[in-house]
């Protein structure tokens, strides 16, 4: 499991945790067991083009895009898209 995935599920069981300890049990209603799985499925699949997304940039980098090439086709800044996979790609050396 990578450490971005590690950090993202302990937020949420910390998050989960303080839930579970404020919640009146008297507002908690049953979730409908196909609702649960679809979250799932869905969450795995994010994951996963997360992961895509990620090796992608670092193919655009390592073939010479610019963080700000590679922002536009994101439809964010190109600081945007560096603080975001900066520290999935590995670093180019200076041309």
């Amino acid at each position: 499991m990578n450490q971005d995935r590690e950090e993202w599920l302990a937020e949420k069981l910390a998050a989960f945790e303080k839930w579970a300890d404020e919640v009146d049990p008297a507002d908690l209603k049953p979730a409908p067991l196909e609702s649960i799985g679809v979250i799932a499925k869905w969450i795995n699949q994010y994951e996963e083009v997360n992961q895509a997304l990620a090796r992608a940039v670092a193919d655009a980098r390592s073939r010479g895009l610019s963080w700000s090439q590679i922002g536009e086709i994101l439809g964010v800044s190109g600081q945007e898209a560096r603080q975001k996979y900066s520290t999935r790609v590995p670093a180019q050396s200076p041309s």
